[in-house]
């Protein structure tokens, strides 16, 4: 019998109120449901039924499972997506205990003040918009993230990252709520003025008017999804109706939805804004005041309309958007419900990357920021590569990086993963003698050293590389890392090949190593390791001498064909029983090993996953048995008259770089330092303005801990489940590199 739920009511916070069938739940107290413990501070929903039996769904678990209404606490859809990215179990059951101040974020709206609790201490934020995560988790669910605007003078507070404006958080990041509407332009440094009777100057308005709520009539932007578009700013002579959140708002946006399309002519005379033009960014007030971006892709004057209008492609997905079209007419193309079409008036540059614009609208349109290094700047002092308690303030932000330039995102992700933060292959920028001893020059002084010194390099000193490789190709053509990679080290500088890979009787010599084998059905997440092994087993290959640096391609061809759904790039590659002439252990014993068997490592009643090698007496005892009588086995050289101890020394690779591709645009992601949570994303190609492209480098602590994963529970993973950035490292690796520490020594 179920017992009956004990009331454990929060006040009452009722945005939409619990959706009509899934009434939310957080688990109270930890319990086991099929030898599987939920944990508390779970999330899940349940729909009634006529009986007392509760069938409820839980995060993280694909199956209905019955569960007391004692171990739960019911909670509103709203006050669930709240709580949703919140990874840490603990601090969802400690902010929901806490419910003065749950109440307060649940209520929070745009322009309020909040307090903001970081690893290296607290700082103070106005909250600039309340969006929907991009993730998505199941439960019918999606996470709430606030974007937070740092009042001046608390970027200090952030220990390691200068200059930073803006923070995207979760409710569990805030530890004080104001829900007081505040003039950005009204700051104050010193942070105990907000919290006492003299702060009450935060929360008035210009010339003493009442206070102007801008909140959303609905919270957040990602609840209705609705592209009408509000009038921000009233005719003189309007009653106080707007600042009472009145929602008698007035449609200029049409899409397929609507049965007859709003007259533009209602609207009050607003002129349109002589900066923006096609490819200009720009931002959108929604009926429910909130706010997207997006980029004008076409301007002009639809049929049956007497004024301009701009296509937008939005961001993210709105529903009842469109894919460029308008009244069945194209104007431009892009993906699915990422087209809105509004009145060019109604658009305003994105105030994100335009702070730095005067108030009054120049004449002449936008242009890119400001590049942060001169063209002509070069450095030819020798920068070591950054350390990983510089990183972040060096690097992390927009126009960092490498610029992009015309296809160019195959070398730019290339030199920065491969340069920035290791000094793996330095040895080529300092090469005496070199065969082209300018493009050494450009390569260091221009792009390298500057990397390192200012954490940019403009796209003119990556152009200028570009011309010089020797090929027209190289220019302006799409390309790939491995062929950039081979040009580079051999035809133009005539560097020592990184690999010597014996087979047979002969050794070859390459940069970069494909992985080639069969598709096997069975596995569904295989890490680069045994993605490796398997690689050289088939093709019965072994590293002549431990490389400095190991490039690795993924099983892909061309830019689509993807032979595994995901990868999970391994952080160490043991090479030990890839290596020639190396001392090996038995599989079984762990006495000196002298066979090796291909065809024992597909065999499912051994151990999955390791190479099998085995010493004189294990060999015949395993070989012996009557399925694996056929198997060809084969003796390998090794070390003989060597007195050594198990277990045997082990020769282990570290990754510092992944490089992805989906389709025809290469990022990277890239390990600063030798923490777990050092891991970087850089986008040479990150959004444009005009004809520049602006790079961006953003922090993702994240990908160390999705690293750490068993390849069971990644292989289990929904994929619409995982972060963004996880996804793409894992269903878009293209080119994984491993630095030998050992090495590194030698070279």
């Amino acid at each position: 019998m179920i017992q009956m739920f004990l009331s454990l009511e929060l006040p009452t916070i009722r945005m939409r109120g619990i959706e009509k069938d899934e009434h939310y739940f957080i688990v109270t107290k930890e319990f086991t449901d099929n030898k599987k413990k939920i944990p508390k501070g779970s999330l899940g929903y349940y729909t009634r039924s006529e009986t007392e039996e509760l069938s409820a769904v839980v995060e993280q678990c694909k199956r209905t499972m019955k569960v007391k209404k004692e171990l739960l606490k019911e909670i509103s859809k709203d006050e669930a997506e709240l709580l949703l990215e919140i990874q840490d179990m603990y601090r969802r059951c400690e902010l929901i205990q806490d419910e003065k101040l749950f109440k307060s974020i649940s209520n929070l709206q745009i322009n309020d003040l909040v307090k903001v609790r970081r690893r290296t201490g607290s700082c103070v934020g106005i909250v600039k918009n309340i969006k929907n995560s991009t993730r998505e988790y199941g439960l019918k669910l999606q996470g709430s993230l606030f974007q937070v605007e740092l009042v001046e003078g608390q970027d200090h507070k952030l220990k390691g990252k200068k200059n930073v404006k803006d923070l995207s958080i979760h409710a569990g990041d805030i530890i004080f709520a104001s829900n007081t509407e505040v003039e950005p332009t009204h700051t104050n440094n010193e942070e105990s003025k907000l919290y006492n009777d003299d702060a009450k100057h935060w929360s008035k308005s210009p010339a003493g008017s009442p206070p102007q709520q801008v909140g959303l009539p609905s919270r957040r932007m990602g609840r209705e999804k609705s592209n009408d578009v509000s009038i921000p700013h009233l005719p003189s002579g309007s009653t106080s109706d707007h600042s009472k959140n009145s929602k008698h708002y007035t449609s200029n946006t049409f899409h397929p939805g609507m049965s007859t399309p709003p007259s533009p002519d209602a609207q009050p005379a607003e002129s349109e804004n002589p900066a923006l033009e096609v490819e200009s960014m720009v931002e959108v007030k929604l009926h429910n005041n909130a706010i997207v971006y997006g980029v004008i892709r076409w301007i002009g004057t639809p049929e049956g309309r007497c004024n301009r209008w701009a296509g937008i492609e939005l961001d993210y997905e709105l529903n009842d958007a469109t894919d460029g079209t308008f009244e069945k007419n194209r104007y431009f193309n892009c993906e699915q419900n990422k087209a809105i079409f509004i009145p060019l008036r109604n658009c305003k540059p994105d105030a994100r990357f335009c702070s730095n614009v005067p108030k009054e609208i120049p004449s002449s349109p936008l242009h890119a920021p400001v590049k942060t290094t001169p063209d002509y700047l070069t450095v030819k002092e020798d920068v070591p590569p950054v350390r990983e308690d510089e990183a972040l303030q060096l690097m992390k932000g927009r126009m960092k990086g490498i610029q992009g330039h015309y296809n160019s995102c195959y070398l730019d992700s290339t030199i920065f993963s491969l340069f920035t933060f290791t000094s793996v292959l330095d040895s080529i920028l300092h090469m005496p003698g070199g065969q082209d001893e300018k493009i050494q020059h450009i390569l260091r002084e221009d792009i390298v050293n500057p990397l390192r010194k200012t954490g940019v390099v403009n796209a003119d000193k990556v152009t200028k590389l570009r011309k010089l490789l020797g090929c027209d190709t190289f220019i302006s053509a799409e390309k790939d890392p491995e062929e950039f990679i081979n040009v580079l080290l051999h035809e133009v500088l005539a560097v020592d090949p990184l690999l010597k890979i014996r087979s047979g009787q002969k050794i070859q010599e390459s940069y970069c190593y494909q992985i080639i084998l069969e598709k096997d059905e069975k596995l569904n997440v295989p890490t680069v390791q045994l993605l490796l092994e398997r690689s050289f087993l088939s093709c019965d290959l072994k590293f002549e001498e431990i490389p400095l640096c190991l490039l690795v391609q993924m099983p892909r061809f061309g830019k689509q064909f993807k032979m595994f759904k995901k990868i999970m790039p391994s952080l160490e590659l043991d090479i030990t029983d890839l290596l020639n002439n190396a001392l090996r252990q038995c599989f079984i014993c762990g006495e000196v090993a002298e066979y090796e068997c291909a065809q024992c490592l597909l065999d499912p009643t051994l151990n999955p996953g390791a190479i099998k090698q085995y010493c004189y007496v294990c060999n015949n005892q395993v070989h012996s048995h009557k399925e694996r009588k056929d198997h060809q086995f084969r003796t390998f050289p090794y070390p003989r008259g060597v007195s050594v101890q198990s277990p045997f020394p082990r020769h282990k690779m570290e990754l510092f770089a992944v490089l992805c591709i989906e389709t025809s645009h290469y990022v990277s992601f890239v390990k600063y330092g030798p923490g777990k949570d050092s891991w970087l994303f850089f986008d040479s190609m990150a959004d444009r303005i005009g004809e520049e492209n602006i790079p961006e480098i953003t922090d993702c602590p994240q990908i160390g801990d999705y690293l750490m994963m068993s390849e069971d529970k990644l292989a289990y993973a929904d994929l619409k489940q995982l972060d963004g950035f996880a996804k793409r490292l894992f269903c878009d690796a293209y080119m994984c590199m491993y630095q030998s520490p050992r090495m590194c020594l030698y070279k």
